[in-house]
């Protein structure tokens, strides 16, 4: 065989290397709570619990046929621990309430998952079970800048407790990074360039880099430039929330 048409028979591996190597490249930082978002919409868990883990009905408290929600109020009445949630992940009810006797059987009941998710599938469960019910407590200190930046609207993009990767047709990595990420740095570097994506939608360094322009114009989901909309004490909040979220020691969760 000739070397060009060894070339040409190596070309269609060598290019499953190349989508497979930039599939893994774009996966491989997804923090937990992305994961477990996925393996939420994937095992139908939402289909009883409601949208997003939240509520079916906006008006109501419960999902389907009063299926708690994920939201803070129902999780911390039903889970009192991390620890609890996993037991209902995976034994359908933690081993607190198992013995209770209950006045009516409800119509539903939580499934049993274990050995159908693998441990590191229900840690993701649980983290984004946590984050979307803002279950884990967060100091006083930089609780006004998580709900800062809930109320500006930055977790619609950025995921619950700004701890989600959400999909982004078009950009780099394929995703919204998510504040605790590893890749995080990549894009914000200091708070200097954490207060320009806030202010100007985009770092001075990423809008000169070619490449990064044009990923940046490009991706289906940009960052607004909120510019004067927030205040400095308001973007002080929300650079002290990002901070803790990437202090030295955090679960990533």
């Amino acid at each position: 065989m000739s070397v060009r048409r060894l070339l040409l028979a190596a070309a269609p591996l060598a290019g499953l290397f190349a989508l497979g190597g930039l599939a893994w490249w774009r996966s491989h930082n997804v923090g937990p709570v992305q994961r477990g978002a996925r393996l939420a919409a994937e095992r139908g868990c939402l289909s009883c619990h409601g949208g997003a883990g939240r509520l079916a009905d906006p008006g109501g408290d419960r999902g389907t046929f009063g299926v708690p929600s994920f939201e803070h109020d129902d999780v911390t009445t039903y889970a009192k621990s991390r620890d609890e949630i996993r037991e209902w992940i995976l034994d359908g009810k933690p081993r607190r309430l198992r013995d209770e006797a209950e006045d009516e059987a409800p119509l539903l009941r939580m499934p049993a998952w274990r050995g159908r998710v693998s441990p590191a599938e229900a840690e993701h469960l649980v983290a984004y079970v946590a984050a979307v019910s803002n279950f884990d407590a967060v100091p006083a200190e930089v609780a006004a800048g998580r709900d800062t930046a809930a109320r500006l609207g930055c977790f619609t993009c950025h995921g619950p407790q700004g701890r989600g990767d959400t999909p982004n047709l078009g950009s780099l990595k394929g995703y919204v990074p998510s504040w605790s990420g590893a890749d995080f740095p990549e894009l914000a570097r200091d708070e200097g360039e954490i207060r320009e994506w806030v202010k100007d939608g985009s770092p001075r360094r990423l809008r000169e880099n070619p490449v990064a322009a044009f990923f940046l114009g490009r991706q289906a989901i940009r960052m607004p430039a909120y510019g004067e909309r927030v205040t400095e004490e308001e973007m002080r909040r929300i650079v002290a929330y990002i901070g803790w979220l990437r202090r030295p020691g955090h679960p990533g969760y």
